[in-house]
């Protein structure tokens, strides 16, 4: 593998974990609760291909550090689900993670718009 592919994949890899993380709380904010699969179809229909073995650890995670809460529930007809919804704390992280995101994103477009003048 080319240095330059090795390095992209290692910086994507490293972003898409914590644009991951602020997807799921957006998702559950905008949302109210939702179950894993539908998260993932939801990613999915959007652009953002995530496996289950990356998407369930970061719902484990998220609800250990008390960002989500989830819940069992059995339907009438079908399987018991797993179902996540966000918590204040979650939703004061999603705040603070947005307000980041769109700082550092003015910030780039700077840079693309002033260009060699900085």
């Amino acid at each position: 593998m080319d240095q330059s592919l090795e390095l992209f994949e290692k910086w994507k890899s490293q972003f898409r974990k914590g644009f991951l993380e602020l997807c799921i709380l957006e998702l559950l904010g905008s949302r109210g609760r939702s179950y894993g699969l539908s998260m993932m179809e939801s990613l999915k229909a959007i652009g953002i291909e995530v496996s289950e073995g990356t998407l369930y650890p970061l719902l484990m995670r998220l609800t250990r550090d008390g960002s989500i809460a989830s819940n069992w529930e059995t339907p009438d007809v079908g399987h018991p689900r797993k179902y996540y919804s966000i918590t204040p704390l979650g939703s004061l992280l999603r705040s603070q993670m947005l307000d980041e995101y769109d700082r550092s994103e003015r910030a780039r477009a700077r840079i693309s718009d002033t260009g060699a003048s900085l």
